[in-house]
């Protein structure tokens, strides 16, 4: 079965998406990679080219997302996926995945989903969806992770999707935290398939693995871990020191196939180890969360001393 791939790299994230794309050719025969981009180096375009399989570059306007809010840790780039739809006119699905992102089965299951009167579909956020819930004043109570979309191109077609979200997004700005992923998870409210967590499984291991499902979510999310068809490698990369990550190996057994492992180990080893020592201040006094599985407590720190205020 063909399926349609979507990343959206600047040149920082294409050594990424570079062993996104290996681990996806590993279990599928027939893909189609879609590279969304607005400026890559063409030396960075022989790398995404070097994967194999047929490619499709999108040549994307940064203007059209100028008005659209950004957080420090997001680049514009973030916000093409919701144009892809309108990109892609002769498909009907696409899967959009974050460059950080492995793919470790087969995608013919998820892509003859009935995705009928939906947007899209995609799987639960780990953490905080309550809160994003109310912050948005969404109908469902479910926010879905956008590291991992798969698109029903002909709806959103349709419906304006990329159209609606623009709109509220620019309506909006002051309550948006997530940028893309919150007007998103606003626009694809009551119309989103959600998906078990193999399919975008986030292993939260630098936060203690810690996460909020509950009963048969919580039973799924433990499920995925064991054998994800898709896991979002979250928190720091397997490609710099430091990383907790449960398939960090398995990420370099794909990049080890690609045409940049010598530069991915060159890379690896002038990495420094992540620097966790608090500023001065924030070690005479700090409140903070700290995790350990599924539970979060608030620390406050005074002169050395450690007080738990509470635990949820």
């Amino acid at each position: 079965m063909k399926v349609n791939i979507a990343y959206a790299p600047d040149d920082k994230y294409v050594n990424q998406t570079v062993v996104s794309m290996q681990s996806a050719l590993e279990h599928n025969n027939d893909i189609e990679f879609i590279i969304m981009y607005s400026a890559l180096s063409d030396e960075n375009i022989k790398k995404l080219r070097s994967v194999g399989g047929r490619l499709r570059f999108l040549k994307m306007n940064e203007a059209d997302f100028s008005n659209l809010t950004l957080s420090h840790w997001v680049t514009v780039q973030a916000w093409f996926r919701i144009k892809l739809p309108d990109m892609c006119p002769d498909l009907e699905k696409v899967l959009y995945l974050d460059c950080d992102t492995l793919v470790r089965g087969n995608l013919d299951e998820l892509f003859n989903l009935n995705l009928d009167n939906k947007f899209l579909a995609g799987v639960k956020d780990v953490w905080g969806v309550n809160k994003y819930v109310k912050r948005l004043n969404m109908k469902t109570p479910v926010y879905v992770n956008s590291g991992m979309l798969l698109f029903n191109c002909g709806y959103c077609r349709k419906e304006n999707f990329y159209g609606q979200v623009v709109d509220f997004a620019k309506n909006n700005a002051k309550i948006i935290k997530f940028c893309d992923q919150d007007s998103i998870n606003k626009i694809a409210d009551e119309k989103k398939l959600v998906l078990h967590p193999k399919y975008n499984y986030m292993d939260t291991w630098w936060r203690g693995g810690y996460y909020e499902f509950e009963g048969q979510e919580e039973k799924e999310y433990l499920e995925a871990r064991e054998n994800p068809v898709i896991v979002h490698l979250t928190g720091l990369k397997p490609a710099f020191k430091g990383c907790g990550n449960k398939f960090k190996e398995e990420w370099w057994m794909y990049a080890e196939k690609t045409a940049i492992y010598e530069e991915l180990l060159q890379d690896y080893e002038i990495s420094k180890e992540p620097d966790n020592s608090e500023p001065f201040i924030r070690q005479i006094f700090s409140i903070k969360n700290e995790y350990c599985g599924k539970t979060k407590t608030k620390i406050l720190r005074i002169f050395g001393l450690k007080i738990k205020l509470s635990t949820k």
